[in-house]
């Protein structure tokens, strides 16, 4: 049975030793755990969501992925995203991630990076659908809506073209892109990201919603018969702004 779920300050947090075990997934290694609510206090972190069950406290997790686990907290009186490293990942530290996260952000695409350390990265807290979901949930009178959302889509990644950063994910857009309440889009784990010199987010994204699950909803609605892969193919090879207004225009989209 669910419980309550609230922020717990680190203070009390402390104070509970099978909550601070958790910080550790998957193996409930005591140090490592210490280790994590160290770095958590020293980043400014206040408090952590928790779960208050009949008996018991556990920490409300958002997701877990093969990388990190990713829970809610509160710092400076704001809402946000901890991803804390696993104990069984081959990745040493979140530093690479953080500097790309940090690299999005100074062209206004992902949440926005709030502090890290080696184990640990706090992010602005993205609250919203994911793309996939929200592409289902959309009424087929909704086309208006989706030509506004993916057009912000292809201009971030064509932000994060131009930085030189690659996402990595972008060709499976389902759970990578947030969709807020107020239609703003937002790309978010940059976990995978690398520096290219030929990045491919826009080719990669335009893959998803070519060929992807909701592939024949998305044409359908943005009014095409065929995807524009030739448009495709020539932004990537030209790699300018003509050729990416002329994908959008083919996607109708401009």
């Amino acid at each position: 049975m669910s419980g309550r779920i609230s922020p717990l300050s680190l203070e009390d947090f402390r104070g509970n030793l099978d909550l601070i075990m958790e910080l550790a997934f998957p193996a409930k290694d005591r140090d490592y755990s210490l280790m994590i609510l160290r770095e958590l206090e020293e980043i400014g972190v206040d408090a952590i969501y928790v779960e208050f069950l009949a008996d018991s406290l556990r920490i409300a997790f958002i997701g877990k992925g093969y990388r990190g686990i990713v829970i809610k907290g509160k710092m400076r009186g704001l809402d946000i995203a901890i991803k804390i490293l696993r104990t069984d990942t081959a990745i040493r530290d979140l530093s690479k991630e953080a500097e790309a996260t940090e690299m999005a952000n100074s062209v206004g695409v992902g949440p926005k990076l709030l502090g890290y350390s080696r184990h640990v990265l706090v992010l602005e807290y993205v609250e919203g659908i994911g793309l996939g979901k929200w592409i289902n949930e959309l009424a087929s009178e909704g086309a208006h809506v989706l030509k506004n959302v993916l057009r912000r889509c292809f201009l971030q990644a064509r932000s994060l073209d131009v930085l030189g950063l690659d996402h990595g994910e972008l060709s499976d857009a389902r759970k990578h892109v947030i969709i807020r309440s107020d239609l703003a889009p937002v790309i978010i784990d940059f976990g995978k990201a690398r520096i290219r010199d030929r990045p491919s987010n826009v080719t990669s994204f335009f893959s998803y919603i070519a060929f992807g699950p909701q592939s024949e909803k998305v044409m359908q609605m943005l009014g095409i018969r065929e995807p524009p892969v030739d448009a495709s193919r020539n932004y990537k090879r030209r790699f300018d702004e003509e050729s990416f207004a002329e994908l959008m225009k083919r996607l109708n989209l401009q």
